[in-house]
């Protein structure tokens, strides 16, 4: 691997995971703040420093989608607070990445049950490796794993909504749920869509362009013109913002098989600029054009 393949693809996770916490999390700036606005009667969409969250408020508690940074549980449990009273019951991860699953140890603590995929409690229980930042990620503390686990489709019944979670394979990862109320209309997709930028896809874990592709579909058969679809990252999202992530999605993809297919090294797939026809609506994310192009190489040619 040249030196040149080799320093994009580090950069492209640092700028993710490592330099952005380091950002978040240094002393000397302002703590984030969590923000929330509502979607439905006692559903809050939410947003803190890690991925995008769900709060469900009623009667029976609290449930959550997502626990972000470890390091800000309290700044988040704060927020929820405002929002109601109860307890936090359920905390449901849509995958293993740690701005996602960051607060499941304090939140279980305090008496939370954490729920996700299986394959979600499989990669959390040992040592992952993000071959991106070439970081290895430790087993999480027991006392975060999930204990509660599917295979397919499993669905809650809480604050009189039916939580339906639906396994999207090969995706983002190994591990993706969608969270999806049909009553009040809310869609949760984790990451396997980032509105508005070019997503990581941790193809280490298991995650496929063709699987984010079929996630998109597979969104796109749930939903409506009136469906609140709440992405990864990024800001609140509805059918139309899903069928541009897919088509380019679907545009990357193809023009860098093409490239591959005539035998073009990563760094001249890179050099091809095979993301020119979206960096316009897509560049203003963590991964830059030529990271994201580096991605979809790297993980059509593991396929």
């Amino acid at each position: 691997m040249s030196t040149r393949s080799t320093r994009n693809r580090l950069h492209a996770l640092s700028i993710f995971f490592v330099v952005a916490a380091a950002t978040v999390f240094a002393q000397e700036r302002p703590r984030p703040q969590f923000r929330s606005e509502p979607l439905a009667d006692g559903l809050h969409f939410a947003q803190l420093a890690g991925g995008n969250m769900l709060v469900s408020i009623g009667e029976d508690g609290v449930l959550l989608v997502d626990s972000d940074y470890g390091q800000i549980v309290d700044t988040l449990t704060d927020g929820i607070r405002e929002l109601s009273d109860k307890p936090i019951r359920f905390v449901i991860n849509t995958h293993w990445h740690f701005d996602h699953v960051g607060g499941n140890k304090a939140l279980a603590k305090a008496g939370a049950t954490i729920i996700a995929h299986e394959n979600v409690r499989m990669r959390m229980s040992s040592e992952q490796f993000l071959e991106g930042i070439g970081r290895k990620v430790p087993p999480a503390p027991a006392a975060g794993l999930p204990t509660l686990t599917y295979t397919d489709r499993m669905a809650l019944h809480v604050n009189g909504q039916e939580v339906r979670l639906i396994h999207i394979s090969d995706a983002h990862t190994d591990g993706d749920t969608f969270v999806y109320l049909p009553k009040a209309n809310v869609l949760h997709v984790g990451d396997t869509m980032f509105n508005g930028m070019y997503p990581y896809i941790d193809t280490r874990a298991g995650g496929r362009i063709t699987g984010m592709i079929n996630a998109m579909d597979r969104a796109l058969e749930l939903a409506n013109d009136d469906t609140k679809i709440i992405p990864g990252h990024g800001p609140l999202a509805d059918v139309n913002a899903v069928r541009q992530f897919r088509a380019m999605l679907v545009g990357v993809r193809d023009c860098v098989q093409a490239l591959i297919k005539q035998g073009k090294s990563r760094d001249e797939v890179i050099t091809a600029k095979p993301t020119q026809d979206f960096d316009d609506d897509f560049s203003q994310g963590a991964l830059a054009p030529d990271q994201f192009a580096g991605v979809v190489y790297d993980g059509l040619t593991r396929e």
